[in-house]
């Protein structure tokens, strides 16, 4: 389902809207689709944009495609987009005999939802590991050589001639990794080393949000900060 908030005056009228959109996410194996991760994805950034001060009003949003989400924050226009969680590789892992095994990261890359079931099941049997330790920082070397991956790939889309540009583009991330206690600092840290050139891309993101347990990290060119998460909705969803 499409959301559309228009022209909304305060902080506490776009608080209230975004509580009224449903954000339930079925269960990868209960018919997830894309637009219901996309909806809770936009609607927890943007609530949390809002109670820590981050938006100018008035603020209008809609759901569409190339970007995924368009928004008119005072007199700007931001290009949301947000990258496709791999839900049809993730629901046979669950489903089958990869539940105890570790996948690595790079297994989640790939356009997943393009394989049918025997090629998926192909992919997860070549990747699966007994599970192991992690060793000094692996964990959060992993996870920023992923992340840059992602941004990586959609770097490639927004320059392609039918991804529309705005004032500003944002890239937002839900971080689902299956990897073990991640210390996001440590992880942003090393993710910024390997993230140099992106800020000079033409066209490029202005700023990247990766929501990580209870907090979205804002990244730019000059500057990281982690918000607390504004859960609105009083139902958890099941990721």
């Amino acid at each position: 389902m499409l959301f559309r908030l228009a022209d909304i005056q305060s902080p506490t009228g776009l608080l209230s809207a975004l509580s009224e959109i449903d954000v339930a996410v079925p269960a990868r194996t209960g018919g997830r689709k894309k637009h219901h991760t996309e909806t809770y994805i936009a609607c927890r950034l943007l609530s949390t944009l809002t109670a820590n001060s981050r938006l100018m009003f008035p603020v209008s949003v809609s759901r569409r495609d190339r970007p995924d989400v368009l928004m008119h924050t005072g007199d700007v226009r931001v290009g949301i987009e947000i990258p496709k969680r791999f839900a049809a590789l993730c629901a046979l892992a669950e489903r089958e005999e990869f539940t105890h095994q570790w996948l690595a990261v790079d297994l989640f890359q790939g356009e997943a939802e393009a394989l049918n079931k025997d090629e998926m099941r192909a992919q997860l049997r070549a990747a699966a590991k007994p599970d192991r330790g992690w060793l000094s920082d692996a964990p959060e070397r992993e996870w920023a050589s992923f992340i840059k991956g992602k941004i990586e790939d959609k770097l490639e889309k927004l320059a392609h001639h039918d991804f529309e540009k705005f004032d500003k583009n944002w890239l937002s991330i839900y971080d689902n990794l299956p990897l073990p206690n991640v210390r996001l600092a440590r992880a942003i840290e090393i993710l910024r080393t390997l993230l140099k050139g992106i800020w000079v891309a033409v066209p490029k993101f202005d700023a990247l949000f990766i929501e990580h347990g209870p907090v979205i990290a804002r990244i730019t060119a000059e500057e990281t900060e982690h918000l607390v998460i504004a859960n609105l909705w009083q139902s958890e969803v099941t990721r």
